[in-house]
């Protein structure tokens, strides 16, 4: 059996269900654009935060790099130890 991931496998019955219902499109096209347009009100919130933090921002900034930084660097280690150890990843074991 053929193994597909979840979003793949939705757009796919999306696309099934638009093929066989096309007045479903009109409504999916609103939705999209409002969300699309709306899509700046997803920055507000962050922006504003800093905006307010002022000069606490640059204080905390050192830790916040640091952070960012070693988060980043542990989330690949653990990633690549992963593909090592599961049996089934790409790349795991002989090949």
């Amino acid at each position: 059996m053929i193994e597909l991931p979840a979003p793949l496998l939705g757009m796919l019955l999306l696309l099934v269900i638009l093929t066989m219902f096309p007045q479903l499109l009109a409504i999916l096209d609103r939705a999209a654009n409002l969300l699309i347009q709306n899509l700046s009100l997803m920055f507000i919130p962050p922006s504003v935060g800093a905006f307010f933090l002022g000069a606490e921002i640059y204080r905390q900034f050192p830790s916040l790099l640091a952070t960012i930084v070693l988060s980043t660097i542990a989330a690949i280690i653990v990633m690549a130890v992963l593909i090592r150890v599961l049996p089934d990843a790409p790349g795991s074991g002989p090949e």
